[in-house]
């Protein structure tokens, strides 16, 4: 069975709080002019005659188009040929677009077929709109003031998607473009098929995302680290940030007073820990109240950077010098823990027994 990533297809179906909680949103880049049925995806850049997709027609009409944008590029572009929010994602089936030229069958789940990008563009038009974009380019061919080419890479809003209309806005035709994720390549596109096998839409995916979700693998710990820390110990970790930035030694004490480790987790809020933040915000008497007289801990691994594995790193790497205060608090051997009662209590108890002072 050829490549197919469900989740990243179905991705397209979900509201904007859900596209969220996954890095993504939606941008709408305009309307679709559909007469002939016959759709074309291609580089209209490098590749405008390129033939129209097999299997499938889409109705006559304005059909919206709308970008799933990741990290400010696209990752999906969707032709609806039916509303969104009328569709269930378990309800639809999914077919990998083709050419006539091409085969489906021979693929594995690792490989796909798609269209070829050389200019970093790619669109969707019909294929009467295809026709007259093929006329434009022939007429426009040695006419260095008709540089339609040039006129399409300046078009504003291609990272969010965009009509391009170059015969004007009463003109039947008209394609919408999109730069194509992270660069030139192959892309896949699908068909999104109803139960009665009738294509509601058409999505081209640029392989930006995996499993329908926008974050990296540290985006996703993170995450998984907010969701793990109990309601009542995050605001604990947010009050104890936020009395780091005011300086408050007195509530410092009373959040660290039954858990000293506090100082070293990380507060997702400002994703750093109070001691991080002590440092940044050249905070010395915080700093003091956090260590508590002990060493410096270690940085968690999530702070760490290329030159800076340590605390100590990450105060001397800061481009402004933090103040003579603050480096001699770091810098200041940790306090000799107190000995520990237990054995003055064994002593009193030999002592007593044999009568001793």
């Amino acid at each position: 069975m050829a490549h197919l990533d469900l989740a990243n297809l179905r991705t397209c179906l979900l509201d904007d709080t859900q596209l969220a909680a996954v890095a993504l949103h939606r941008s709408v880049a305009g309307h679709l002019p559909v007469s002939s049925g016959q759709l074309v995806v291609c580089d209209p850049l490098v590749q405008a005659e390129a033939p129209a997709l097999a299997d499938y027609t889409a109705p006559a009409g304005r059909h919206p188009v709308e970008i799933i944008v990741h990290s400010g590029r696209p990752a999906l572009a969707v032709a609806w040929f039916r509303p969104r929010e009328a569709l269930t994602a378990s309800a639809l089936h999914w077919q990998m677009a083709r050419w006539t030229t091409q085969d489906l069958t021979g693929l594995d789940e690792d490989s796909f077929i798609g269209y070829p990008v050389d200019a970093g563009i790619g669109c969707f038009m019909d294929t009467d709109t295809q026709q007259a974009l093929l006329a434009l380019i022939e007429q426009s061919e040695g006419d260095e003031d008709s540089n339609w080419a040039d006129a399409l890479i300046d078009h504003e809003g291609l990272d969010q998607g965009a009509e391009y209309r170059p015969w004007g806005e009463d003109s039947p035709h008209g394609l919408v473009v999109f730069t194509s994720g992270w660069g030139d390549g192959v892309y896949p596109s699908y068909w999104a098929l109803d139960t009665s096998g009738v294509p509601v839409a058409l999505v081209t995916d640029f392989l930006c995302i995996q499993g329908g979700d926008g974050r990296d693998e540290r985006e996703i710990a993170d995450q998984a680290y907010r969701d793990s820390l109990p309601a009542e110990e995050a605001e604990a970790l947010a009050r104890l940030v936020a009395a780091v930035e005011c300086d408050d030694a007195d509530t410092l004490r009373e959040l660290l007073k039954d858990a000293p480790q506090r100082a070293n987790q990380i507060e997702p809020g400002c994703g750093g820990t109070a001691l991080f933040e002590a440092i940044r915000l050249d905070r010395p008497q915080a700093l003091r109240v956090l260590l508590q007289g002990a060493a410096l801990p270690a940085l968690p691994e999530r702070l760490q950077m290329s030159r800076v594995a340590s605390y100590m790193d990450y105060a001397r790497f800061l481009k402004r010098p933090r103040s003579p205060a603050l480096m001699a608090v770091l810098e200041a051997p940790p306090m000799a823990a107190e000995p520990t009662p237990v054995a003055a209590r064994r002593r009193s108890f030999w002592d007593r027994l044999f009568g001793r002072n």
